[in-house]
This record gives structure tokens, sequence and C-alpha cells, in this order.
């Protein structure tokens, strides 16, 4: 069973909500800047025993909201909480990818008594703000609040940085292509100045206190989404599980990255009680 809902933040957005299932184990699972629910939905598996929500963040998918002064992961975080602790009020796995990941981090380290899982998939922030690795996106950002569109395109083709990127990551280079398309609201610009500037400032310490399973899934030649990052992770948070899914342009892989990635998040999850709806108590893994 899937549905959609439109609900009123307290910050005045009007988020879309997508959910799928009836009763199994609940995932809240985030997707990346730019992205949507279709997103995630590519990469989650079609089981039964797994119950998917995704809500579309502030200018995702079908969200909207009244012109910000500034986009920050925190208010992405804040729609995301309130919800989550009215919907999941016995608790949940968190999950996102590359920004999901980050609000799933998030979730996680702040609510330690409701996370009982985490999922990290092409994490993109680490523990400070404006890291390296999305100056692409500051770029690209940056571009689309100079110029027109078809301006900015060009501009970006002209640059050193495509020539690189182009070459070191092709699937990041079609997302910043992606970027700068005529299809793309007006706002994505600041938005992803704004976001690509931001994150979450936590600690060694605190990925540390991590307690809950963790699935932290890297692939290679991704800019943006270092695998090495991810192995960061893995190595920080102490019994996490770390998976290499293909590159998201091979497209010779058997299975390719989404099928991967969507058999890495199903093990995973097939590790923990499916009636973790019933209460925290049931949420511990069952092996694995």
């Amino acid at each position: 069973m899937k549905s959609s809902s439109l609900i009123q933040s307290a910050s005045g957005t009007r988020l879309n909500v997508i959910e799928r299932g009836n009763g199994g184990l609940p995932v809240l699972f985030q997707h990346g800047l730019g992205g949507d629910a279709s997103q995630v939905a590519r990469i989650f598996p079609q089981d039964e025993r797994f119950d998917l929500t995704t809500i579309e963040c502030a200018e995702h998918g079908a969200s909207s909201c009244p012109e910000p002064a500034a986009f920050s992961l925190e208010t992405f975080y804040k729609d995301i909480d309130a919800y989550s602790v009215e919907r999941f009020p016995h608790g949940f796995v968190a999950g996102g990818i590359s920004m999901g990941a980050a609000l799933a981090l998030a979730l996680a380290i702040r609510n330690p008594l409701r996370v009982r899982g985490l999922i990290l998939v092409r994490p993109a922030w680490f523990l400070s703000k404006s890291p390296a690795n999305l100056e692409s996106i500051r770029f690209v950002g940056d571009l689309l609040q100079r110029y027109p569109p078809r301006q900015a395109i060009e501009a970006f083709l002209a640059s050193d940085l495509a020539t690189e990127i182009r070459q070191s990551s092709p699937d990041n280079y079609d997302t910043l292509i992606d970027y700068l398309g005529g299809h793309q609201p007006r706002w994505l610009g600041k938005m992803l100045t704004d976001i690509a500037s931001d994150g979450f400032e936590f600690s060694p310490a605190q990925l540390a206190s991590i307690k809950v399973p963790t699935l932290v899934v890297g692939v290679e030649a991704d800019d943006i989404h270092p695998v090495a990052l991810a192995e960061r992770f893995h190595r920080a948070i102490p019994g996490s599980r770390f998976e290499k899914a293909p590159r998201k342009d091979d497209t010779l892989a058997i299975p390719n990255y989404y099928d991967r990635t969507a058999e890495l998040i199903a093990g995973f999850l097939s590790g923990m009680d499916s009636k973790a709806a019933s209460g925290p108590q049931d949420m511990a893994p069952t092996g694995g």
C-alpha cells in the first residue's frame, strides 16, 4: 500500500510525505540534495517486511515553502524530526542518501531512544560544515544565482572543474548538468549554495556514542560522496557494517548500483525484528 499526503510544518512548509507498507519495520529514509522520494524508491527494497516513509524536504519534489532568507539542514531536520515524533512513537530505522544521510545521522545522534537502526548511503558530510567535497555543488549554485540557466551551463562547461569531474566522476558530472537544467526551480541555485555550505557540527565522541546497528554504503568514482568518507564513518561508529556498491555509472555491473544497494539494505534490515513497531524493546537486531 502506497500513499502520499501533504502536511503543514511549523516552519510553514507544505511537506509531501510518501509512505509505503502495511505494518512492517518502520524506516524513515531521506533523499539527497535536489532529489525526491523517487530517488529513495530506486534503492529501497520492495519487501513487505519493511515500511518506507520519505518526507520530501522543502522545495524538493512536491514539497513547497515560503521563500526563506536561507535554506538550512537544521530546518530540514526539524521538519523531519517533528513528523517522526508523531508518526513513530515506538521507534524507527533512520536512513538516507547523501544529504539524507546527514539528516539520518542527526536523527540517530539526537534521538538515541527512538532511532533503532541507521543506514548511510553515499554520505557527503562528516563532522563539519562546508566540506571540500561539495565545492562543485557550491560552484554550480553560484553560477545559477549569477546567470540565467543557459549562460550558467555554458560557464560550467568552460570551467576546469567540469573537465576534471567529468573524468573522475561521470555520475557527479551528470548530476551537476541536471542541476543546471532549465526544468529546475528558480530557487535551486540558492538552495545548492546554502546547503552545500552548511552541515551539522558533530564530534567524534558523538559518532562513537551511536550504539544501534549501522550500515554504511559507499561507491567508487564519486567525488561528491568519497568512498573514503564512508569508510571514515564505518571506523568511527562502533560495530557498523561497511559495504561497497558498484559505481553508479557502471551500466555493465550485475547487479547495478540501484539493485545492489537495495540488496544490501534488505539484508541489513532483515537482521532487525519486523515487529519493531510494537515497541522499542523489539528493535534489537536478531542476528547477522
